[in-house]
């Protein structure tokens, strides 16, 4: 019994972050047993606190970014991304040194590792292409930066894919709401592809929203030019700088007009910009944002138009200012647990004033 607590002791201390391999991991340098300790750790949820402890006590050593502006997400998500794109080629490593030892095994080792290993690199050429995918939990607001150098934001609930192969091929696939700066290249244009629409850019500023659940798709362009091309090629438009692109999901048509483009992009700077937008509109992103379900009970409040600007407000400010140029009322419910377990999302239940 002592050997086996003094065993676990043993284990504990060696599955403990070790900051020197770490250190040369994100420099590129380590050992097949390096690379499995580290996948290990960020393959363990529990381990999230203590990387992040380690990458802020030596955040100098683990980012290239100026001083002030430290954000351990997105250092998190460079090493997440190195892990991914390394982890096929190891696999595929780790599985052709196991057939090496049991062909030599046999005593028919030049005839047999030529085939073998012909055959099995040919059928694992197609799984060499990891995934790599970059999720913004709702009611965030995440960093990142593509292998190209191309700098982006992720609005809460959304994630973005790429592969290995995304330097030879600038391809993402996009869910939710995303800003764009694209790094240029002449070469390789860079293609942001959603559920309805791909957007084909070289170098340039724009955002694109394409929730799952709602029935627009949309595309504003702050600088340079992009095209749009619709599902299977049935449509190709030219946007221009300050304009927006919307697609209507449900009459398969799109229209372009005229925005101020920094108002759809304010959100990544921590702003909530709204100019003259339905209610209904401007309560589903604030409850997007805050990450809670607001139920509007009065379609007649639907189509109100409402104008501001919020700012690190808290989502009862939020409401409170809004009952005071719009006519509602409203309620927060209390969290109920699902029957899982785990909390629901905070209700805000509204409906017109009385007079």
């Amino acid at each position: 019994m002592h050997e086996k607590i003094q065993q676990r002791a043993i284990d504990k201390m060696n599955d403990k972050i070790d900051y020197k391999i770490l250190k040369n991991f994100s420099a590129g340098k380590y050992s097949l047993k390096d690379f499995r300790q580290v996948a290990n750790w960020f393959e363990d949820g529990n381990k999230e606190a203590e990387l992040k402890s380690a990458i802020q006590h030596h955040w100098d050593e683990f980012s290239e970014q100026p001083a002030g502006e430290k954000d351990l997400s997105m250092v998190l998500n460079q090493l997440k991304q190195k892990i991914a794109e390394q982890k096929p080629v190891v696999n595929f490593r780790i599985k052709l040194q196991q057939f090496y030892m049991k062909a030599a095994a046999i005593l028919l080792l030049p005839l047999i590792l030529y085939s073998v290993y012909s055959s099995f690199f040919e059928s694992r050429q197609a799984d060499l292409s990891a995934s790599i995918e970059i999720v913004s939990p709702h009611g965030a607001r995440t960093k990142f930066q593509l292998p190209d150098g191309t700098l982006g934001w992720l609005n809460g609930g959304s994630s973005l894919k790429y592969t290995n192969t995304f330097q030879t091929k600038r391809k993402i696939y996009l869910v939710g709401e995303a800003w764009f700066e694209v790094a240029h290249d002449s070469e390789r244009p860079f293609v942001v592809n959603t559920k309805k629409l791909d957007v084909n850019v070289l170098g340039t500023k724009f955002n694109v929203t394409a929730y799952p659940d709602e029935n627009e798709t949309s595309v504003v362009l702050q600088e340079g030019k992009v095209n749009v091309n619709g599902f299977k090629g049935s449509y190709t438009v030219n946007i221009e700088p300050d304009q927006k692109f919307t697609y209507d999901n449900s009459l398969q048509s799109g229209t372009i007009q005229e925005v101020k483009a920094s108002q759809f992009s304010a959100w990544k700077d921590g702003l909530l910009v709204f100019r003259n937008e339905p209610l209904s509109e401007v309560l589903k992103r604030v409850g997007r944002w805050y990450n809670v379900e607001i139920k509007l009970n009065d379609p007649e409040l639907e189509n109100f138009k409402y104008r501001a600007t919020f700012q690190e407000e808290q989502v009862e400010e939020v409401i409170r200012l809004i009952s005071l140029t719009v006519p509602i009322e409203y309620s927060f419910n209390n969290r109920e647990i699902g029957d899982d377990g785990v909390f629901k999302k905070r209700t805000i239940t509204i409906h017109k004033k009385n007079n």
